[in-house]
């Protein structure tokens, strides 16, 4: 594991872009796991700057999102309402060329083996990028029992509220990308940032594997890099 330790979030979001741009740059049709929330939004705000400066080409590029909220397609909510804000577009990869898992797909289970076939089909992940949850969740792998493929899960109550979904939606479910999916992507990019994350990134690091502490399970991985401002690594020994 590689760890880089940088001076705030807009210089982990441009490191973060940059290995984005060079994996599009050495392989154009390279195939990348997506992550959503607060923490990605500086990586794919810079990527659309230099996507608009002509920097970058990520037109071939072939993405797959980590997870989904099961909400009514049109709920502003939901990740694919996140991914038509942010990213698809406006930071040159290309809605048509990105899967995202179906949230109100009639049958969820077979939802997730569409998924599984469907970046099975792609060649796997060639560049996961991943966040890290306070509980140290990975896409919405939770904290209790490892599942390895695509599976349905329920979210707890705090991180629905979080979400701003109501009460009347409880329990949210998600569709999520599963640890042994995650960890076949060929390399692996966590993007960290903030004092609440410490906690997690020494799990991360220094492990051992545990169900309780879901990243500990990509300690393992042979090629991951992990991109944390000072505050994030403030809970790995020696920082």
């Amino acid at each position: 594991m590689r760890t880089r330790i940088l001076d705030g979030a807009d210089a982990v979001a441009r490191a973060a872009a940059d290995a984005v741009v060079a994996a599009a740059a050495r392989r154009p049709e390279v195939v990348l796991g997506l992550p959503t929330g607060r923490t990605p939004v500086p990586l794919y705000d810079e990527l659309a700057a230099r996507h608009a400066r002509g920097e970058s080409d990520l037109s071939r590029v072939r993405g797959f999102n980590l997870d989904e909220l099961v909400l009514p397609r049109g709920d502003p909510r939901t990740f694919r309402a996140f991914m038509e804000q942010h990213v698809w577009g406006r930071t040159g990869l290309r809605r048509d060329r990105c899967d995202i898992p179906d949230g109100a797909a009639p049958d969820l289970d077979a939802e997730c083996r569409r998924y599984e076939r469907a970046i099975a089909a792609a060649g796997g992940l060639d560049l996961a990028v991943l966040g890290l949850g306070v509980d140290g969740h990975v896409a919405y792998n939770m904290p209790g029992p490892i599942s390895l493929p695509t599976h349905l899960t329920r979210l707890p109550d705090g991180l629905a509220a979080s979400l701003h979904v109501p009460p009347s939606s409880w329990p949210l479910r998600a569709l999520t990308m599963g640890i042994g999916t995650i960890r076949g992507a060929r390399t692996i990019l966590v993007v960290t940032t903030g004092p609440t994350k410490a906690t997690a990134v020494r799990a991360l690091v220094h492990g051992p594997e545990n169900p309780d502490w879901p990243c500990s399970f990509l300690q393992s991985h042979p090629d991951i890099e992990v991109l944390l401002d000072r505050a994030a690594a403030a809970g790995i020994s020696g920082n």
